[in-house]
């Protein structure tokens, strides 16, 4: 054979696997059939969907042949899925090949869950964005509203019902359910309630909790608490006008009662403090502005303030402390407020 000859017969073999690389359905078992259908005879212009089914278990395999691994590459996803069908029928005696039909149907719902469940949403089940304030109806009829800048997860069992305020503050109106409590955990804290109302604000650091209306246990800890036993000796009570504050690993302290507005007076879009700290105040505040306000002197967090403003109004009631408190209010290209405290005499 000459030269010649031996490079049109390369190149009419390369010709023939491009062919076979093209039409995978007349591959079988590693072995390429005739151009035509067995079933041509009969007038089928196709093979039989169990041939179709056994060419692509094989097209995943042929990676493993030397004269199609540089023409076909990787194998598919859909290959793949062939090849492990094919496995699995072969470690379980007596499993039919399913058809393509199935197959490709049975593909297209695993890729589409797989999909689901890498592309879910990875954040609270409810949030607030800057100055929002949202209602949200849950399956029991309880309402919770939530403030600016705040996030809520609920997990709901047959005997109990759970939400974890993440950030920022909610108003509760909960539905009575004897048989199933419900409980807010906010940091290391456990509210359990049967049927009331009350508010509830944590900024990461501190929480605070206000009755309205019934009955609430405050727990350190948020392990599940047996409801047919008192609370733990490590618990407070609220009942109707009262709140408590505390650090988020703090003790509990004993309940005081309600100074100022209602609890969740803030609701109708205003904040209501009466002998409240800066450092509370500031932090409600920057939940309903976009740039932030620091308290750059720390000395000026534990000054008591008593005010009343709008959630609009925020610039305006910065701009007026200097009249009560020893502030410097410095505003910065970017927005943003520092509050610093004042070295005038006698302040």
């Amino acid at each position: 054979m000459t030269g010649k000859d031996q490079d049109r017969g390369k190149s009419g073999d390369a010709a023939r696997h491009a062919e076979v690389a093209a039409r995978p359905t007349y591959v079988q078992n590693g072995k390429v059939s005739s151009e035509k259908d067995p079933a041509g005879e009969s007038g089928a212009q196709t093979m039989p969907s169990r041939h179709a089914f056994l060419a692509w278990q094989e097209a995943a395999h042929l990676k493993e042949h030397p004269a199609y691994a540089e023409l076909l590459g990787t194998p598919t996803v859909r290959e793949r899925f062939f090849a492990f069908w094919h496995r699995l029928g072969e470690t379980r005696p007596g499993i039919a090949a399913p058809s393509p039909r199935w197959a490709l149907a049975a593909l297209a719902a695993v890729v589409l869950l797989s999909g689901a469940w890498f592309l879910r949403p990875h954040g609270p089940d409810y949030a607030t964005r800057v100055a929002e304030i949202r209602d949200v109806r849950l399956n029991d009829g309880s309402v919770v509203t939530l403030g600016a800048r705040s996030a809520l997860d609920v997990d709901f069992t047959p005997g109990e019902r759970t939400v974890r305020l993440t950030s920022g503050e909610a108003f509760f109106s909960i539905s009575h359910d004897a048989s199933r409590p419900f409980v807010v955990l906010a940091g290391d804290k456990r509210i359990r309630v049967v049927g009331t109302k009350f508010n509830v604000n944590y900024d990461g650091r501190h929480i605070r909790v206000s009755v309205q209306q019934g009955i609430v246990d405050v727990m350190r800890g948020t392990a599940p608490h047996d409801a047919g036993r008192a609370p733990p000796a490590d618990s407070v009570r609220l009942v109707a006008g009262q709140q408590i504050a505390a650090a988020e690993a703090g003790p509990l302290e004993a309940p005081e009662p309600l100074r100022g507005a209602e609890p969740g007076a803030w609701r109708s879009g205003r904040l209501n403090y009466q002998d409240a700290s800066l450092a509370e105040i500031v932090s409600d505040a920057n939940r309903y502005r976009a740039q932030a306000i620091r308290i750059a002197s720390p000395s000026l967090a534990n000054e008591r303030l008593t005010t009343s403003f709008s959630i609009s109004q925020i610039d305006q009631m910065l701009e007026t402390l200097p009249n009560t408190l020893p502030v410097v209010v410095k505003r910065d290209a970017d927005g943003s407020i520092a509050l610093q405290r004042s070295v005038q005499p006698g302040r």
